[in-house]
């Protein structure tokens, strides 16, 4: 039987309770937010499912990582959250079904679906952090050394 102290109790935005393992990431994924909050939205749960032209987050597949927001300013962890199996989204109507989990519009030419498919990756147990600049470098994830 697990000890309380092996968990972590966290609220999001909507007042739903989040509780996860105390299991402390070495590495955060890269969020891109240069043209959508998508780490915002992954936060608050709006955005249930990162996408990724290649399946790059398989090694995370199961593991808690740190949710790095990029694309504007430093780059900057924001939250923990484990990554889940991926779904295969070989054309635009199955990629088109699941706008409503990775919010990924049409119009978002540098992250819809392109003519090799596209991976989908939920994000499970989200939980925010104060967020902290990181000075790790990577371009799909980078190590949390200087993250608290």
């Amino acid at each position: 039987m697990a000890n309380k102290s092996n968990f972590k109790f966290g609220r999001r935005s909507d007042g739903s309770t989040v509780v996860s393992t105390n299991n402390k990431p070495t590495h955060g994924i890269n969020i891109n937010d240069k043209l959508q909050p998508f780490t915002q939205q992954i936060l608050d749960g709006s955005k249930t499912i990162e996408t990724r032209d290649s399946p790059s987050l398989k090694p995370y597949v199961g593991k808690r990582v740190g949710i790095v927001r990029t694309g504007v300013g430093p780059a900057t962890l924001v939250g923990h959250a484990t990554i889940g199996n991926p779904v295969f989204y070989k054309n635009k109507k199955s990629f088109d079904q699941d706008y409503n989990k990775h919010l990924v519009a049409k119009t978002l030419k540098k992250f819809y679906i392109g003519p090799k498919g596209k991976w989908g990756f939920p994000v499970l147990d989200v939980v925010p952090v104060k967020p902290t600049v990181l000075t790790s470098q990577g371009r799909v994830a980078r190590k949390l050394n200087n993250a608290k």
